[in-house]
């Protein structure tokens, strides 16, 4: 990751878009069961990879970064998170993604080419429910970090 830039965070949203309310816990009433343990181990596997492909240096991250950075909340509190729906091929390749778009078009296109095409490590399980779905978070800027936000004159 570029220094002073914040990481962005990505976890899982509701662990995988066919897997969405699967997660809810097991005793509540009327909840459908856990996801297979396949299923969770892999979209724990995705998002890793997804957040070190957003982490990297190259060009449309390091944009998406910078756009991230500047739209994000006001009051230095959390951004609102980004829900990306990511659909596979056989071979754990992204076939495409889908989210609420950016005012930027640059930064819808940043995000498609930091993502799509891209591999996974590993093929998806047999008959693992898709979209995966992702929330990605970018952290604020540290008051701390040399190369974060100066502050405020005294």
């Amino acid at each position: 990751m570029a220094r002073g830039r914040p990481a962005l965070s990505c976890w899982l949203a509701a662990l995988a878009g066919g897997i969405a309310g699967w997660s809810t816990p097991a005793h509540a009433q009327g909840a459908p069961p856990a996801a297979p343990e396949a299923w969770v181990r892999y979209a724990e596997g995705a998002t890793a990879a997804i957040a070190r492909w957003l982490d990297a240096d190259d060009p449309a991250a390091v944009r998406l970064h910078a756009y991230l950075d500047q739209h994000g909340s006001v009051d230095g509190s959390r951004a609102t998170p980004l829900v990306v729906k990511i659909w596979l091929h056989a071979d754990g390749t992204v076939a495409r993604i889908d989210f609420t778009p950016f005012a930027l078009a640059q930064a819808n296109e940043d995000l498609r080419a930091v993502i799509v095409g891209r591999r996974l490590p590993g093929r998806p399980p047999k008959g693992m429910a898709q979209p995966i779905r992702l929330e990605i978070v970018p952290e604020p800027v540290e008051a701390s970090d040399p190369a974060g936000p100066s502050e405020a004159p005294r």
